[in-house]
């Protein structure tokens, strides 16, 4: 007689739960030993192939945005960067020095 695949997983989970060896299992419920056998390894193979890992979407990786500086070229000896967000008063000293100089 013909047994379904869940009949064998069935048994294949209660024989791995039992404790007992396969030998004892089959002879136990009249099952033979190298179909459980063969049902033990057929579904482990299929455990692990529906535990592969599979890709399911891609998210875009975008650049993180880095604020951009502006520059200044100063009567071609100096070059000013300003970052947002820089400190106004340093900036303000800076200038103080180049205009001395100029």
């Amino acid at each position: 007689m013909k047994h379904s695949q869940e009949f064998w997983k069935q048994h294949v989970e209660t024989w791995q739960d039992s404790g007992l060896s396969q030998q004892a299992y089959c002879r136990r419920h009249r099952l033979p030993k190298g179909t459980l056998g063969y049902w033990s390894s057929k579904l482990k193979k299929e455990e692990k192939a529906a535990c592969a890992i599979v890709e399911i979407g891609r998210a875009e990786i975008k650049e993180p945005k880095v604020p951009s500086a502006i520059e200044l070229v100063i009567k071609g000896r100096y070059l000013l960067r300003l970052w947002p967000g820089m400190d106004m008063d340093h900036m303000r000293n800076v200038l103080a020095v180049l205009e001395g100089e100029l």
